[in-house]
Order: C-alpha cells, then sequence, then structure tokens
C-alpha cells in the first residue's frame, strides 16, 4: 500500500501522524525465526541487510509479516538517503559485512499485515498499530516509532525542526490496500522529489570528460490513445559524485541502445540512448508547464521500484 501526495496536511478528525522515513520500503516475512526481506518490487535483499535477521527472535514464537522503511542514519540522527546508498547495490559478504559496521541501517516499523495465522489487511490501522506496538519491537536493528492521532502538530513540527522529508497522514479506520496508492494515506513533502527514469544520457565536459555529464530522465504518462508512454522530463547533472560517474559509465555499456526511449517531450541533440530500466530519485525546485523538472539534483538509486510503476506523481 502507497500514500498519495498532498501539499497540506489533511483536516478534520480521524487521522494519524507519521513521520515520513528517507529510505527503502520493505516486507518481513518472519516465520519459524526465519526472516525475508522483500522491497516494492519483490528483490529479496535479506543478505544485504544481516542486522535484520535478530527479528526472528526479537518475535519471541511469533510469525508476522511486517512493513516498515530500511534506513540508514547519519551523524546527527537523521535519516539520510545518501548513506543508504552505499548499502543497497552490494553483494560481496565481506563487503557487507564491513558495511554493516560502517553504515549500520534500522527497520522502522509503521504496519503488521499478518500475525500467528491471522490476516490483518482488513483490520482498521489503529488495530493493527495497536497489534504491531504489542510485539514491542524495539532493538539494535529495528524500532516501531509512535504515531500522533489529531492534526499532527507534533509530528510537522519535528519534520520542520529537523529538515526531514516530510510526514505521513493515515486514516485511523482504514484497512490496507495492498497494491494501491490510496487516498487513505497523505504523504506531505518538505521538497519536490520524485522517481524518474533513466532513458538516456549526454556526456560530460571539462572535469567530467570521458564519462557521464548528466542523466536524461522522464516518467510514464498515458498518450491520446491511452498507450503508455515514456516523456522527457530534463537532464540531472548537479548531486552526482565520482562514484556514481563510474557505476553508471558501466551500466550503460551494457544497456545502451540505438533509438531514444522517450515517446514525448524534447531530449538535448547528442544524447545517448539507453534501456529504460534504471530508477533514479531527484529532488528539484518546480514543475515546468511543459511537464519537466526545473532545477534538478540526483539524490541517489531505486532499485526498490520497477521503472514501469514511475509516473509523475500529483497532489491530491
Amino acid at each position: 500500500m502507497t500514500a498519495t501526495l498532498g501539499t497540506t496536511p489533511p483536516r478534520g478528525e480521524g487521522w494519524a501522524f507519521e513521520l515520513k522515513w528517507d529510505g527503502i520500503r520493505g516486507l518481513a516475512y518472519v516465520v519459524g525465526g526465519d526472516v525475508r526481506v522483500l522491497t516494492r518490487n519483490g528483490n529479496d535483499v535479506t543478505r544485504r541487510y544481516p542486522e535484520l535477521e535478530g527479528l526472528g527472535a526479537a518475535l519471541a514464537g511469533h510469525d508476522a509479516v511486517l512493513d516498515g522503511e530500511i534506513v540508514a542514519f547519519d551523524e546527527s540522527g537523521r535519516p539520510s538517503f545518501e548513506r543508504l546508498q552505499r548499502r543497497m547495490h552490494v553483494s560481496d559478504p565481506a563487503a557487507i559485512g564491513r558495511l554493516r559496521v560502517e553504515v549500520p541501517v534500522v527497520y522502522v516499523l509503521f504496519d503488521l499485515l499478518w500475525l500467528d495465522g491471522r490476516l490483518l489487511v482488513d483490520e482498521p490501522y489503529r488495530e493493527r498499530r495497536a497489534l504491531l506496538s504489542s510485539l514491542a519491537l524495539d532493538g539494535p536493528s529495528w524500532r516501531t516509532p509512535p504515531y500522533e492521532a489529531g492534526d499532527g502538530h507534533t509530528t510537522i513540527a519535528l519534520s520542520e525542526r529537523y529538515g526531514l522529508e516530510g510526514y505521513v497522514a493515515k486514516r485511523l479506520d482504514s484497512p490496507y490496500e495492498p497494491g494501491r496508492r490510496s487516498r487513505a494515506w497523505v504523504k506531505v513533502k518538505r521538497r519536490h522529489r520524485q522517481e524518474l527514469v533513466v532513458g538516456g544520457w549526454l556526456p560530460g565536459e571539462g572535469a567530467r570528460h570521458g564519462t557521464v555529464g548528466s542523466l536524461l530522465v522522464g516518467y510514464h504518462e498515458p498518450d491520446a490513445d491511452g498507450a503508455v508512454r515514456l516523456r522527457y522530463a530534463g537532464r540531472v547533472g548537479s548531486g552526482l559524485r565520482q562514484a556514481d560517474l563510474r557505476e553508471l559509465s558501466r551500466l550503460f555499456e551494457r544497456c545502451a541502445r540505438d533509438t531514444s526511449p522517450f515517446g514525448a517531450g524534447t531530449p538535448p541533440k547528442g544524447a545517448r540512448w539507453v534501456e529504460p530500466v534504471l530508477v533514479v530519485e531527484v529532488e528539484f525546485a518546480h514543475w515546468t508547464a511543459s511537464g519537466g523538472i526545473r532545477a534538478p539534483v540526483f539524490v541517489g538509486y531505486r532499485t526498490d521500484k520497477p521503472p514501469e510503476e514511475v509516473v509523475r506523481e500529483e497532489p491530491a
């Protein structure tokens, strides 16, 4: 279940507010003490985050399906998607062991979908949260933060004070709707951020000569006939680090193509095209009238979301 984008907190009674965690969404399946963690696109990332294996013992004999966010915190205690990038693509066991110490992660829990043979998705959020709290899952690499019922004043103030990504409001009486972007959950971000698909790149100049200069990104939208096309949204060069440039150069060699994957918009001349399989997260100033992004900055890769699900997020 995913949230609908909003611009202001919802009004009225019956809402719960949580901080928005800047990490990777993951479902944890814990059965007989064994733990499996799957991302939104079904990738099994259990081995990448071995510190989460202790959830099996923490559940003390319970079997459960948990929903939450895998988060890396910076030195000041703020969620850092940039730090999490160091953990996301690593498969070598020795490197994982080293990074487990250097960049530890925490599984931040906010929902419970199944417990000891009982499916909970039709239960109201209030009930699911009460059951989750009763499990007392607060350990070295997992925690269950509280939510705030009411107008969300304290949660919103905390998000602003510490410069966090934003907050999520959830209807207390809402069921869990798997696979849906529901208006029962509303996310409000402090800054414009959007997942986008890479469809090409421009060669670099100056200090970036011989490597990637900027990414050409877009999102899916239906055309007049209802067919889905990839619309060009702009180029992203700011925020790319040397390690990103090296990794992107290797990736683009493997997925190069001769024609543009964009079915709408006007990409720049001199572009090199790639298969639209890589999803990135971008922060930007605002949308333009033509459907582009203004002043974008690369935030990181989104290996947890299928590219075909990337659309322009419109506030409801």
